[in-house]
């Protein structure tokens, strides 16, 4: 659908005819309320200080929510509340004046007018002088909550105004000194409690929530019709490249997300319980999708927008400049640094934080991906991940007059920069045509969509089954890594196996990650090698790795630890599990060696250390899933490494002591660790065997060299080298002393490196330290006490 036409939708969306806020403001008479509170009895209205200091000794103080966290911070919330188990609310004309507060909350938030809406109480708040509660989103913490209601008793206080907003409006509600103040809004509406100037403020704050109760009939006529028209377009014509000019695709859209305004989350998104022009909005589509011959979901998608953007004026120097933080007083360096002179340049760094007030200019980038979504027939939804081109987007509300949920800033870096990122949570209406419903769904990952593909198989359709299939070609991509895909992976992997077509069948797996197969799968993970052979099996096991260093998401070494159980699971069932368990341990192993490589050439010796133990574990497990081929290259590769691969095999074998129970004598872990054992215990001793060095033994050995040889660094090689040398004074401009101070800090070598600055230029003053000695005595040291270890645990075999 052409730009003009998604504009026209979003136009008769925009105009359609809807009665409704996201906030609402109702008073009653204050006789209406009895509140009455254990230690103090029935609350009189207005309530004064010597009444407010009894409720505050009946409460605690306030905590609030963050992600799964309960906290206490009085920097964030900063007042006392009483829960619903300690006070409870009646009165002659309560019951009936709440019904028909919640009857005008209804109306004038934009509910349907069948939709019943209930009121939970949640606590009683009793704010004091200078207290407040920062800028904040209400969890929904009921399945149908909807919004949160907020009932101001009388009493006499100045400020505590509750300041609540959405899509870029603001209002300010106050409460009244006679009367009950009801304040309602949606849940998803960020709102804030300012500090109380004098006086108490005391609310009791309750939880909307909305029974599910369908509206008969609906909005129709010609909106719909228009929609209908929209909507066919959007299906029928080429998709429009975003950045084309006036070119085409050939294809035309396969969605149509129309993005709503309001947050939702998994538990609240229904139908029934969407929030003022969303509901609205939401009917009259899936009334236009319904005549169109579509199919229509709600969803959940996470959008981040990149864009161009200045700071307000304040934030420029006199001469135009973006400020930055520089504390450098080197005449030399010309305002370019933020570290130290002889540091790395940089410019303004990234910030996280609040950046409303920055100018948005031009949109760089946006992405859209939506991760979860009903099923069209109802009956809960599923984590899908989909990623949503431009062409089948369309919106009433732009995306940036709505609040982030978090941005970051990125100043001026010389030829990039000055881009603010945005993150924002929003719910879509989903709409595909009917007949290409399988494709629509397993494009996202839908695991519903391979249970219908089982399901064929299952009544014997099976070239139904593979027509179906081979349709996903095309659009079966990445489908994420871990055990959140492990449901989907174990539905195509059976459908894999039923299907009895090897490239189909290879073209199922090869999206997933390597980190999602567990010992559940190894039944049919053996049956598809059995039936495919081990060529297939192979070239299946490969696309698991992906690119060496791709960032799966999956946390590589927890699965790690569930691989031996795996190789054992694969080995023990029937058909050729040994077919999938030798190419996983030897693509474990190439991804492992990878990472082995990087950090052996690591000269600063506590991180390399560091690395290396960390390493040795999943080496350990990886050479319990091993075959005796690939248990025989590992250890031949790990023989032929330098010394400091001892820091990485000594951690493992104490691993594999630990665990001597799933390393039995005679199998090749058994095998692989005694020799690297023994391995181990040989270089110890040569090392042992090596003389102390000398009291006046200041020679230190260069790292590998300069890579670009340079005339400084066989200056730099003769001073190391030097028994007798300690020190070392260079005058040498800023950009040759930073390559010095690289190499020294590159190859951990110690020594230290300061600038004297006086003359011109700067002097730079090298000084060997006493770890020249210390670091080689803690080495010797670490050798016995490691020789002795293994030669306890790990003995050579007799005869």
């Amino acid at each position: 659908m052409g730009q003009g036409a998604r504009e026209r939708l979003a136009e008769l969306l925009d105009s359609s005819e809807w009665r409704g806020d996201f906030s609402t403001r109702i008073e009653m008479p204050a006789r209406a309320l009895r509140i009455t509170i254990d230690g103090v009895g029935d609350l009189p209205f207005p309530v004064r200080a010597p009444v407010t200091r009894k409720l505050m000794a009946q409460a605690r103080k306030a905590r609030f929510g963050r992600g799964e966290q309960t906290l206490s911070d009085p920097g964030v919330r900063d007042t006392w509340e009483i829960t619903p188990d300690r006070f409870t609310l009646g009165g002659p004309d309560w019951q009936r004046t709440l019904s028909g507060v919640l009857d005008g909350v209804r109306t004038a938030l934009g509910l349907p007018p069948t939709t019943v809406l209930r009121a939970e109480p949640h606590a009683l708040l009793v704010y004091g002088k200078g207290q407040f509660f920062l800028p904040h989103q209400d969890s929904e913490k009921d399945d149908s909550m909807v919004g949160s209601l907020v009932v101001s008793v009388p009493s006499h206080h100045t400020g505590g105004g509750l300041v609540v907003e959405h899509a870029g409006r603001s209002v300010t509600y106050k409460a009244s000194r006679e009367r009950l103040t009801f304040t309602a809004f949606y849940a998803d509406c960020r709102h804030e409690v300012k500090p109380v100037t004098s006086g108490y403020r005391i609310t009791l704050t309750m939880n909307l929530l909305a029974e599910p109760v369908r509206p008969v009939g609906g909005p129709g006529g010609s909106p719909v019709a228009d929609l209908v028209q929209c909507v066919t377009e959007h299906f029928t014509q080429p998709a429009e490249d975003r950045y084309g000019y006036g070119r085409t695709k050939p294809e035309p859209p396969g969605r149509l997300v129309y993005l709503l305004d309001h947050e939702y989350t998994q538990r609240g998104l229904d139908w029934d319980r969407l929030k003022g022009a969303d509901a609205t909005r939401a009917d009259l589509l899936r009334q236009a999708a319904g005549q169109a011959d579509c199919e229509a979901v709600l969803a959940l998608a996470e959008v981040k927008e990149t864009w161009d953007a200045q700071p307000p004026y304040d934030r420029y120097d006199y001469y135009g400049e973006v400020e930055h933080f520089d504390d450098c007083e080197d005449d030399e360096c010309e305002g370019e640094c933020l570290l130290d002179p002889d540091g790395e340049p940089g410019a303004e760094r990234r910030r996280s934080g609040d950046f409303s007030d920055y100018e948005l200019t031009d949109l760089i980038d946006d992405e859209i991906i939506l991760g979860w979504w009903t099923r069209p027939e109802g009956g809960g939804g599923e984590e899908i991940s989909l990623p949503v081109p431009y062409a089948e987007v369309c919106a009433t509300t732009a995306t940036k007059d709505l609040t982030p949920y978090q941005s970051e800033y990125e100043g001026y870096m010389g030829n990039y920069g000055n881009t603010l990122d945005r993150w924002y949570r929003r719910a879509a209406v989903v709409l595909w045509p009917r007949q290409r419903s399988f494709a629509a769904r397993a494009e996202a990952g839908s695991a519903q969509a391979v249970g219908e593909l089982q399901g064929r198989l299952d009544a014997g359709e099976l070239e139904l089954a593979r027509t179906l299939a081979r349709s996903l070609a095309p659009m079966w991509n990445h489908h994420g890594s871990g055990p959140a895909a492990a449901p989907l992976f174990a539905a195509a992997l059976g459908v894999a196996v039923g299907v009895e077509e090897a490239d189909t069948a290879a073209m199922l797996l090869a999206p997933f990650g390597v980190e999602t197969l567990d010992e559940r799968h190894a039944p049919d993970l053996a049956k598809a090698a059995a039936r495919y052979g081990r060529t297939w099996a192979r070239g299946v096991v490969a696309s698991w790795f992906g690119p060496v260093g791709a960032y799966t998401g999956a946390d590589r070494d927890a699965w790690l630890e569930t691989l031996p159980g795996l190789g054992a699971a694969l080995r023990s069932v029937d058909g050729d599990g040994d077919g999938v368990a030798t190419p996983l341990a030897e693509g474990v192993w190439r991804a492992f060696e990878q990472q082995l490589t990087g950090w052996l050439g690591i000269g600063r010796e506590k991180e390399r250390q560091a690395a290396l133990e960390r390493l040795g574990t999943p080496l350990a497990h990886i050479l319990r899933v091993a075959g005796p081929e690939t248990a025989e290259m590992i250890t031949t590769a790990l023989r032929s490494r330098p010394d400091t691969v001892l820091e990485c095999l000594l951690p493992s074998l104490r691993t594999a002591a630990r665990r001597q129970a799933g390393v039995r004598d005679g199998t090749p872990a058994a095998r692989a660790f005694q020799s690297l054992a023994e391995h181990c215990e040989t270089r110890l001793t040569a090392a042992l065997a090596c003389p102390v060095r000398a009291a006046d033994d200041w020679s230190l050995t260069p790292d590998r060299g300069c890579p670009s040889d340079c005339d400084l660094c066989p200056g730099l090689d003769n001073f190391l080298t030097s028994r007798t040398r300690r020190t070392m004074e260079w005058p040498l401009a800023k950009d040759k002393r930073r390559h010095i101070h690289s190499r020294i800090d590159l190859a951990g070598l110690p020594v230290s490196h300061t600038t004297r600055r006086q003359g011109r230029p700067y002097t730079l003053v090298l000084a060997k330290t006493d770890a020249v000695f210390t670091r080689e005595r803690a080495a010797r040291s670490r050798a016995e006490t490691d020789l002795t270890w293994l030669q306890e645990k790990w003995p050579r075999p007799r005869g």
